[in-house]
């Protein structure tokens, strides 16, 4: 009697790898080794990737790798950057002042302020004071000016753009200003600007304070048409 034979639909089975062994050798192993990051929630920078560019720069320092995000968020003077641009770039950096490094955000507002030329007799490295006087500082005095006259501007809640970009002379259109208010909670005593106080608001609430950058477009020199920062004003000054 002829038997009939069933295809099977079943497949070849497989079987997992087998660890390696020879003569006189072990069965090798991966080793794998896994890295625990803990990332604060403040290290994650607004517009959120939630956390992992905080995990991604505390992995590569525990690797003694120079974080890369350092360089991408350290800006530099362009042609191809209005005023309303580089202002934009300033203040974000400013509000999250100390991502991925501390200070990052008053590094890059030293970067795109209008630097000392040879003719001006200053430091090496200098840039434009943002006070009212016209004096040129390195990083250490710049560093200091921020950290006392315009601590608001550091790691504050929020900012807004208040008036349009104004060019205050009719003949030249290379200086423009452009007021902001930046909402922060009150700064210690010093030169800190007076901030608008709201009617029932109370000692630890949110201020606004309002400054107008003053933008200057290079004519000559390595920045040639960028336009970089001549000066902060406390108040609004682009009405």
């Amino acid at each position: 009697m002829a038997t009939m034979r069933v295809p099977s639909t079943m497949g070849p089975v497989r079987r997992p790898p087998q660890p390696f062994t020879g003569p006189g050798h072990a069965p090798c192993r991966k080793s794998v080794f896994r890295v625990a990051i803990r990332c604060k929630a403040e290290e994650d920078p607004k517009g959120g990737d939630g956390g992992l560019s905080g995990v991604f720069n505390q992995f590569v320092f525990l690797k003694g790798i120079k974080s890369p995000a350092v360089a991408a968020q350290r800006p530099n003077p362009s042609p191809l950057m209005p005023p309303t641009a580089v202002l934009e770039k300033v203040m974000a950096m400013l509000q999250r002042n100390d991502w991925p490094e501390p200070d990052s955000g008053v590094r890059a507002a030293f970067n795109l302020t209008l630097p000392a030329g040879e003719e001006e007799g200053a430091e090496l490295g200098s840039v434009r004071s943002w006070g009212a006087a016209a004096e040129w500082l390195p990083w250490p005095r710049f560093h200091a000016l921020l950290h006392v006259s315009y601590n608001p501007l550091l790691n504050c809640d929020s900012w807004r753009v208040v008036s349009p970009l104004v060019f205050p002379s009719e003949r030249h259109d290379n200086r423009a200003v452009q007021a902001v208010e930046v909402r922060a909670a009150p700064r210690g005593a010093g030169h800190q600007p007076q901030p608008e106080s709201e009617p029932g608001s109370s000692e630890t609430a949110l201020r606004a304070y309002t400054y107008t950058f003053c933008w200057e477009r290079v004519a000559t020199g390595s920045y040639k048409d960028c336009w970089l920062i001549a000066g902060v004003r406390v108040g609004n000054y682009a009405l």
